[in-house]
C-alpha cells in the first residue's frame, strides 16, 4: 500500500507502506521476496483522505531500533487534531514492532531521514506549511532530539505563532525547537543524504544533499 521507505536489518528487509511497516525474510544476493510479509507496526492512516502519504524509514547502526516518519493529514490540522493523532511525527520501534513510541513530534511532513556520519544524531528534511505567502514558511533540515517538539501546527520555525490554529485550553505545549537550517519557502524539500565519500571535491565532503521537488 504505497511502499516508500526501505531498510535492511539483520535477516529481514523492512518496507514502510503508508499504513504499516512490514518485513520479509531476506538473504544476501536474493533478487526477490515472496509472501505478504509480516506487519510489525501499524501506522496512523486515514482511508480516503490520507494527506502526506510517504513513510521514510531508517535503522540505527546496531539494528536495535528503527525510525519511521509519518506526515500530517493536512496543511495545518484543517480537519481537526483528532485525525492528526500520531502524525507529523517520527516513530521509534524495535525490529519486532514492540515498544513503539513517538520519538519527535510537530514535524509537518518529514520526508528524508539519515544519521549524521560518525554520530548517533538523526537528521530530517521537513516540508513545511502553506498559505502564509510566498516567503513563509521555510522548509528545513534539522537534527532531531528525543522527545522534541518542532511546532506544527501551532508554531513554525521555533516560536513563531501560527494564529490560524487555536491552541485548545486543555492542551499544554512544550516549547517548540527551532530547526537548524532553513531551506527556502515552498521548495518541497523531500530528501536528505549526507556525503562522506571522496568522489566529489573536498568542499562537499561531510556536507548534506537535499532533494527538492523541482
Amino acid at each position: 500500500n504505497q511502499p516508500f521507505g526501505i531498510a535492511l536489518v539483520g535477516d529481514h528487509i523492512y518496507i514502510a507502506n503508508t499504513d504499516a511497516v512490514v518485513r520479509f525474510p531476506y538473504a544476501p544476493r536474493a533478487t526477490s521476496v515472496s509472501g505478504d510479509g509480516e506487519t510489525v507496526l501499524e501506522l496512523p492512516y486515514n482511508e480516503g483522505s490520507n494527506g502526506h502519504w510517504t513513510r521514510s524509514l531508517v535503522a540505527i547502526a546496531d539494528g536495535t531500533k528503527l525510525y519511521v516518519a509519518v506526515g500530517s493529514v493536512s496543511n495545518i490540522a484543517d480537519e481537526g487534531m483528532e485525525v492528526e493523532e500520531g502524525r507529523a511525527a517520527i516513530w521509534e520501534f524495535n525490529p519486532d514492532g514492540s515498544e513503539a513510541r513517538i520519538y519527535a513530534s510537530g514535524l509537518r511532513n518529514p520526508v528524508g531521514m539519515e544519521w549524521a556520519p560518525g554520530t548517533s544524531t538523526l537528521w530530517v528534511a521537513v516540508n513545511e506549511r502553506d498559505m502564509l505567502g510566498d516567503n513563509l514558511v521555510p522548509d528545513y533540515m534539522t537534527s532531531v532530539r528525543d522527545g522534541g517538539f518542532y511546532g506544527w501546527p501551532y508554531y513554525y520555525y521555533g516560536e513563531n505563532r501560527d494564529e490560524r490554529v487555536a491552541i485548545p485550553d486543555n492542551v499544554r505545549l512544550q516549547a517548540p525547537i527551532a530547526p537548524d537550517y532553513a531551506l527556502g519557502s515552498h521548495t518541497a524539500s523531500l530528501g536528505l543524504h549526507f556525503y562522506s565519500g571522496t568522489a566529489l571535491p573536498e568542499a562537499y565532503r561531510g556536507g548534506a544533499f537535499i532533494g527538492q521537488h523541482g
